[in-house]
C-alpha cells in the first residue's frame, strides 16, 4: 500500500499535482479530488467551508454538535493530516472547491468512505456520484483495499441512494440513544430497549468483485 503521507502536501499546487481526477462514463474530466495537506491550514475559505458544510448537514451525523474555526482547523490538522490511515480531499470544480470526500481507517483488506459531501452546486448534475466512483475506483486499484465500508445514518436517504448505486450493502444495524452534551447532543449505539430514536446507524459494505459502475 502507498505511503499515504507523501500525498498530504505542504502546497496547494503540489497537491493538485498529485488529484485524483473525477470523470464521467466517457472519460471526460469533470472535477478533481485534491489531498488535504498543511496547505489547508493557510487555507481561511477552505477551513470556513468545511465548518460551513459540517453545521448545515449535522444532522446526518452521529455527533451533532455545532463546530468553530478553531475546532474545524483542529480537526484538519489533528485527524485528516496527521492520522497515516486516513486521507481526505477536497472536490474542486474548475479551481472551486465545492464538497470533500475522503478514506478513513484503511488498512490491507478494507477502507471506510469518510464525509461525502457536496457543499455547493455548479457542474455535472451527477458529480457526487462520478466523485464517489471515483474514490472507490482509487482505493480498489491504488490502496489494493478488498472492501469499503461506510457509516450513515438510516434517515439519510440521499446517501443511501448514493451508496446503493454502487452495490453497497447492509452489514449491521444498530439501535441508537441521544445522549445530551452542554448545548449539544450526540447520538450512541445501545440495545434495542434503550433506544430513543427511530432510525439506526447502518454499517454498509460493498467488495471489489461486487462494486457497481
Amino acid at each position: 500500500m502507498i505511503d499515504l503521507q507523501k500525498l498530504k502536501k505542504n502546497e496547494f499546487k503540489e497537491a493538485a499535482a498529485s488529484s485524483i481526477h473525477v470523470c464521467d462514463l466517457d472519460g471526460q474530466i469533470l472535477a478533481e479530488l485534491i489531498p488535504i495537506g498543511n496547505w489547508a491550514l493557510k487555507n481561511d475559505e477552505l477551513i470556513n467551508s468545511f465548518m460551513k458544510w459540517r453545521n448545515t448537514f449535522n444532522r446526518f451525523f452521529v455527533n451533532q454538535s455545532k463546530v468553530t474555526v478553531q475546532s474545524t482547523t483542529h480537526y484538519i490538522k489533528n485527524l485528516l493530516i496527521a492520522q497515516p490511515n486516513r486521507i481526505f480531499f477536497g472536490i474542486y470544480l474548475d479551481n472551486e472547491l465545492i464538497g470533500h470526500i475522503g478514506l478513513d481507517e484503511i488498512n490491507s483488506k478494507q477502507a471506510q468512505l469518510d464525509n461525502v459531501i457536496r457543499g455547493k452546486s455548479g457542474g455535472h448534475t451527477d458529480l457526487i456520484y462520478f466523485a464517489e466512483k471515483s474514490i472507490i475506483e482509487w482505493a480498489f486499484e491504488v490502496l489494493k483495499v478488498d472492501e469499503i465500508n461506510a457509516q450513515v445514518l438510516s434517515h439519510n436517504s440521499i446517501a443511501m441512494l448514493l451508496h446503493n448505486r454502487f452495490g453497497f450493502k447492509l452489514k449491521e444495524r444498530f439501535h441508537l440513544k441521544k445522549v445530551n452534551n452542554q448545548n449539544s447532543h450526540f447520538f450512541e449505539t445501545c440495545n434495542e430497549a434503550d433506544a430513543t430514536e427511530k432510525f439506526y446507524l447502518d454499517i454498509i459494505e460493498v467488495k471489489k468483485s461486487e462494486f457497481n459502475l
